[in-house]
């Protein structure tokens, strides 16, 4: 999907559930991708198959609480992909604390269950894209204040809307 902005970017995969995206973003060229998992042990299988890529950090445990220790340690993310269990809030979809961990010009993807959610704009985030597939939306986000304009073409998985 964003291949051609990859390189160089340092990647936050939440929910990260076997470790896919974030491990697809270091092999496309992300400098670096960190993976929020409360049961990591998905991520752990991909790690025996594939290696563990030194450019790929795993933090275990609570997304809020990772979220608040990547603050602390003072992490700024180029692009947050948030892909959390349909069963979870809003809230946890969109957790405020992602906002400040947001590079400048940096982008928050959140994959939602159109069936579950609301799907308006988020508090202290601007809407660029939205990308519908069956019960799936994709929402492509930045920070209120950012600028950011982002150039995603309509067919721009090349599988006719298909994941």
């Amino acid at each position: 999907m964003l291949q051609e902005t990859l390189p160089g970017m340092r990647v936050l995969d939440l929910y990260a559930g076997s470790g896919a995206f974030g491990l697809e973003a270091v092999s496309r060229g992300a400098s670096s991708a960190v993976l929020v998992e409360w049961h990591a042990a998905a991520i752990d299988r991909s790690f025996e198959l594939l290696g563990s890529p030194p450019e790929v950090e795993i933090l275990r445990g609570d997304v809020e609480e990772a979220l608040n220790f990547l603050a602390r340690r003072g992490d700024r993310f180029d692009l947050v992909f948030s892909d959390p269990p349909y069963a979870l809030s809003r809230r946890q979809a969109f957790p405020a604390a992602a906002l400040a961990l947001v590079s400048p010009g940096g982008l928050l993807l959140a994959q939602v269950d159109r069936l579950r959610e609301s799907l308006a704009e988020p508090d202290g985030w601007t809407l660029l894209k939205r990308r519908d597939y069956g019960r799936n939306v994709f929402l492509f986000l930045a920070p209120a204040a950012s600028r950011m304009d982002l150039t995603v073409p309509e067919g721009f998985d090349h599988r006719n809307g298909k994941c």
